[in-house]
């Protein structure tokens, strides 16, 4: 099989750490033909020159979503595809902008579309939702094929684009190689309650509702610490005057995130819109409890393993907040949960398995 694995619209978050993990494991399990498109914030991150000669990169300086850029690369896309003629390509998450001439397998990550009966995207301005629909219109334009993450999304995706379940497949995500081997650690009791937030800074992760929730924590019997991984600038605008409890870490490789959950307390994640969160079973896998949003994407994803909020009420999160933290039962309970729900998960090399007999399917069809 000859697979083409676009990743050149994947610059950071969660969609490009999966990338990076899918194809470290298929430098150590595939045996067919790939041709990998990527940009700079990739080839930062694997090391090219270790792949084996089944494995050809072509590096792109410029994303097709660009429209300044995009005929030049779309010609350069089409260009690769007709000489390598391949039996399947994988966009790793669209939309692409691209409508490749071979069976198009395009992973969806766009919870806006799939999740437009919440409250949070009925309140978009026109532009945005305008936005929404573009994205909307390539996301069936663009694809023959989908994968998403949980069953949620394949139902609602099936609906909202009207188009046949048969045609959308599902790969869970999980932890990244980074977790295996890794031993979880329950920090000392201490007065000092850290909760972590992996996340990169954008309007649906709901960042901002850390400064409401600080005052209804002011003067309680522990002391706590919000613990993010944003820029430096979007800190600054955003919890300037915090410092004492924000503490932010910056953008940290998916290397060292073991560490960042290892020193703090519990997961926290008062996102508006997910398609799936990584860091749900990343806690699970290092035993921290989950404080998120009661929204059904993490739901569909943490079950019973997790404490939820009214994301947009403050006050309803510092009272779950307290909850976890005053009683140490209910916190072991949501850890042992955890443990139980992180087996319905695929790790990277199971995920990395699921995609190829995916594309192969698909080339057989």
């Amino acid at each position: 099989m000859k697979l083409i694995i676009n990743t050149v619209n994947l610059k950071i978050g969660g969609a490009f750490q999966r990338s990076i993990s899918f194809l470290n494991e298929l430098k150590e399990i595939g045996k067919d033909e790939y041709h990998i498109f990527h940009n700079e914030n990739l080839g930062k991150q694997i090391d090219i020159a270790c792949f084996p000669n089944n494995f050809k990169f072509y590096f792109f300086e410029q994303t097709p979503a660009s429209l300044k850029y995009r005929r030049e690369i779309i010609k350069r896309f089409n260009t690769i595809e007709k000489k390598v003629n391949p039996d399947v390509v994988f966009s790793f998450v669209g939309p692409c902008y691209w409508k490749a001439k071979s069976p198009h397998l395009v992973g969806f990550a766009i919870p806006h579309i799939v999740y437009n009966n919440y409250k949070y995207v009925k309140k978009y301005s026109l532009w945005v939702k305008l936005e929404m629909l573009y994205k909307k219109y390539w996301t069936k334009k663009e694809a023959n094929f989908y994968v998403v993450q949980t069953e949620d999304v394949r139902d609602r995706l099936a609906s909202r684009i009207k188009v046949d379940k048969s045609k959308i497949f599902l790969v869970s995500n999980g932890i990244g190689v980074q977790y295996e081997g890794v031993e979880p650690k329950i920090r000392p009791k201490n007065k000092t309650k850290k909760l972590l937030m992996i996340s990169t800074f954008r309007p649906s992760k709901n960042f901002e509702i850390i400064n409401d929730v600080i005052p209804y924590l002011e003067n309680d019997k522990f002391d706590y610490e919000f613990h993010i991984t944003i820029k430096d600038e979007d800190y600054q605008r955003v919890f300037k005057g915090k410092e004492i409890w924000v503490k932010n870490h910056g953008h940290v490789f998916a290397k060292d995130c073991p560490a960042l959950y290892n020193d703090c307390d519990a997961m926290f994640l008062p996102a508006h819109l997910e398609c799936f969160s990584a860091s749900y079973p990343e806690a699970m896998k290092m035993e921290k409890p989950i404080l998120t949003s009661d929204l059904s994407f993490a739901r569909t994803v943490c079950g019973e393993a997790a404490i939820y909020f009214d994301n947009l009420s403050a006050k309803d999160i510092s009272t779950k907040i307290k909850l976890l933290f005053y009683d140490e039962q209910l916190e072991l309970e949501l850890i042992k949960k955890g443990k139980i729900r992180l087996k319905l998960f695929d790790d990277s090399r199971g995920q990395a398995e699921k995609y190829l007999k995916i594309c192969k399917e698909i080339a057989n069809k």
